[in-house]
């Protein structure tokens, strides 16, 4: 049987556990928490939505679809003018002297053509009495006039069962402490003992229909698979699934009518679509939003999926296991590889400060900078781009002088084809010839020098 381990992070959201790595996918913070955190709020999608036609996100290492969740649920609340979930970390939404809230996109890099932008959607307002009424007529104003960009999302997993099931996950449980179960994994033990609580944020069912909705128009036969029903129909487990959307599996098992089980699953979707949608969604995604939204999801091996794609993206997730677990999808080539599908104002964002990352990354062109978090008040990851006047938080002249010592040489994967365990062979060897400074040792003298 597949292995499905699942928990409740701090903050109401999923954690899961692989054994094949013996590692939690999520922080125990809060998985959607981190998502936002170091995915979504630091990538600048408010530029992007007032500057592109199309945005073209990939996503690797999707699991179970925090980072294109997050993503897609901003969209979906930008464009709807619901508040943004975590609007206190982020400032969305700024009251003028007046009282009266506007609707901020407040991008962190401007230029001529936003400014004209923001000057045209300006002229047009005719009413900003409200937070409604305002957003209202700037989604309005952007759409009809083609600026409100085409959405293309690629993600990217080795585990497609872990996609099948992304759509049922759950978020947004106040009362989880019950549910958590048993998990051989250190760090998880210890978080489950843990008394803290995060804010309980949600991600909207309008973003796990839409997902099911595009996994059922390409494998409409997926929901029979017998490994997914099990997963789905364990009593213990049925605490981390939606249950408006894990009836859908129920369903498409047993329901009897006249229509072909295709037909009968796809009408009952709809029913429940429309059912638990807020009226207010479906008077602004019934729109164009939906089909203008792509979402592909490719299975296998992240670096065969990329080369075979031409695509040129404005965001890359990049939330692989640790480089000392998943060494191929952090070496040198990689980025390499990356930065060929990068484009010139794009970002690749990701957790690791890992100095073998960073130090592949400008050895493969890139610049890179730390991802602040403003939640916790500090850095908590690192972004690449081509432009350098992208980032906001340089490295500090400590974290540049690590990257030249042995904690800094970066792995290798020439081919794009090596296994892991010939990976880390390799760096550990090219670590123990190496003459470069150990990383205790730089240490040791920048403190000592700097407390001169």
């Amino acid at each position: 049987m597949y292995e499905f381990h699942p928990y409740f992070t701090h903050d109401g959201s999923v954690g899961l556990y692989s054994p094949e790595f013996n590692d939690i996918y999520h922080s125990a913070t809060g998985a959607l928490t981190e998502a936002y955190d170091k995915f979504i709020f630091p990538s600048n999608i408010d530029y992007l939505l007032c500057s592109k036609q199309e945005i073209k996100v990939l996503d690797i290492c999707y699991g179970i679809g925090y980072n294109t969740k997050s993503f897609l649920n901003y969209i979906f609340e930008k464009f709807s003018g619901k508040n943004i979930n975590l609007t206190k970390y982020y400032g969305s939404i700024h009251t003028n002297k007046n009282n009266k809230s506007i609707n901020n996109y407040s991008p962190i890099y401007t230029n001529n053509n936003l400014k004209d932008l923001n000057t045209n959607i300006a002229s047009i307002h005719t009413d900003n009495s409200s937070v409604y009424a305002t957003t209202r007529i700037n989604n309005e104003a952007i759409y009809s006039n083609n600026v409100f960009p085409k959405i293309s999302v690629t993600a990217l997993d080795n585990d497609e069962n872990l996609f099948y099931l992304s759509p049922f996950i759950k978020t947004g449980e106040n009362d989880f402490r019950m549910f958590n179960i048993e998990i051989p994994c250190e760090k998880v033990q210890k978080y489950l003992l843990d008394s803290n609580k995060s804010e309980i944020i949600k991600i909207s069912n309008v973003v796990n229909y839409f997902i099911l909705d595009k996994i059922i128009e390409k494998t409409p036969e997926i929901y029979q698979n017998s490994e997914i029903v099990e997963i789905l129909n364990i009593k213990n487990l049925s605490p981390f699934f939606d249950p408006n959307i894990r009836g859908i599996s129920k369903i498409y098992q047993n329901r009897k009518t006249n229509y072909t089980p295709l037909e009968s699953f796809i009408c009952y979707l709809h029913n429940i679509y429309y059912h638990h949608v807020s009226s207010s969604y479906k008077r602004r995604l019934k729109r164009s939003i939906l089909k203008d939204i792509n979402f592909t999801f490719k299975s296998g091996d992240a670096r065969k999926s990329i080369i075979e794609t031409s695509d040129i993206y404005n965001l890359i997730f990049l939330d692989a296991f640790t480089p000392s677990k998943c060494p191929c999808l952090w070496s040198l080539e990689f980025f390499k590889l990356l930065f060929e599908h990068l484009e010139q104002d794009g970002m690749i964002l990701t957790y690791s400060s890992s100095a073998s990352v960073r130090s592949a990354m400008v050895e493969a062109g890139f610049f890179i900078g730390n991802i602040f978090c403003q939640r916790e008040n500090k850095f908590i990851g690192t972004v690449a781009v081509k432009n350098k006047s992208l980032i906001k938080y340089p490295l500090s002249e400590f974290d540049l002088g690590l990257l030249k010592t042995r904690a800094g040489i970066f792995y290798r994967d020439e081919n794009l084809t090596a296994q892991n365990e010939v990976i880390i062979e390799a760096r550990n060897f090219e670590v123990k010839n190496s003459n470069r400074q150990s990383s205790s040792e730089y240490k040791k003298l920048f403190s000592s020098s700097s407390s001169l």
